[in-house]
This record gives structure tokens, C-alpha cells and sequence, in this order.
């Protein structure tokens, strides 16, 4: 009987891990201003603009990209958490010691982007736990070329 309600629960369990992993999709594209508006925390979302990496970052899984406005990358950046690898919607890894240009992310066609082109970034807005340079992020991105 023990042995029954623990595979019930584990079976339950699982089920509930695979619904909060639901592959990346676009978005409908809002203003680069109103993205982190409380009205769109837990909503997809696009938006366009140009990703750098961040001053330094220790994950071997994701990083999280700064998302800028514009190709000056002056004001306050978007957050935009992007796994690690060589597939769709993910930024390679880089050098322990690297540069802007060092920045490559595979596009959801499979086309790879480097820093300085302009990109359209979907994804679930979410507010950060502790302080960072950014007010809001994008998780589970689905990163297309910008228009």
C-alpha cells in the first residue's frame, strides 16, 4: 500500500515538473519601455533590441544577457535568461576571460548572432529576487532576428 501511494505521488509529481516546462514561443511585441509594467509579470512578451553579456557570470547552464534598447547600450538593460549550448534559443559559452564580441546566440531558426545585431526576444517576464542592473527579465526565450 505504501509502496502504491509513493509511485501515485512521484507519478503526480512528475506530471506537475512537465507542465512548467513548456517549450519557447513568440510573443506578442510590446514597447521596450512598458515591458517590465507589473500589468505583464508572468506574460510572454516580445521585444526588440540588442543583447550584450553581462560584466561577469559563473553558471554553466544559462546566463543571464543584458537587453538593450538600442545599439549604444546606454540606459537600463532587460534581463533576458538564456540557456547555454549550441541549440535553438541558446548563447554559446564563452572564454573565462571574454569580450562583447565573444557573444553568440542561436536564433530559433538555428541561425547564429553576435553582439551588435539587433534581435527580437521573446519570453515570460519576471521580476528578480535580488538587486540587480536590470528592473525585470525574460525567461524561456525564444530569440528571433530583429526587424
Amino acid at each position: 500500500m505504501v509502496l502504491r501511494l509513493t509511485v501515485v505521488f512521484l507519478v503526480i509529481l512528475l506530471a506537475l515538473v512537465a507542465c512548467g516546462s513548456e517549450p519557447p514561443t513568440a510573443a506578442t511585441e510590446v514597447d521596450f519601455a512598458t515591458v517590465c509594467d507589473e500589468a505583464n509579470e508572468g506574460n510572454r512578451v516580445a521585444v526588440q533590441g540588442y543583447l550584450r553579456l553581462p560584466d561577469s557570470f559563473t553558471g554553466e547552464e544559462s546566463v543571464v544577457l543584458r537587453l538593450f534598447a538600442g545599439n549604444d547600450f546606454s540606459g537600463t538593460p532587460i534581463g533576458a535568461t538564456a540557456k547555454l549550448g549550441n541549440e535553438a534559443n541558446q548563447a554559446e559559452q564563452v572564454p573565462t576571460s571574454y569580450t562583447d564580441n565573444d557573444l553568440k546566440v542561436h536564433l530559433a531558426d538555428g541561425q547564429v548572432t553576435t553582439y551588435g545585431t539587433r534581435v527580437k526576444v521573446s519570453g515570460k517576464v519576471y521580476y528578480p529576487l535580488v538587486d540587480q542592473d536590470f528592473v525585470c527579465g525574460l525567461e524561456n526565450l525564444y530569440i528571433e532576428a530583429g526587424n
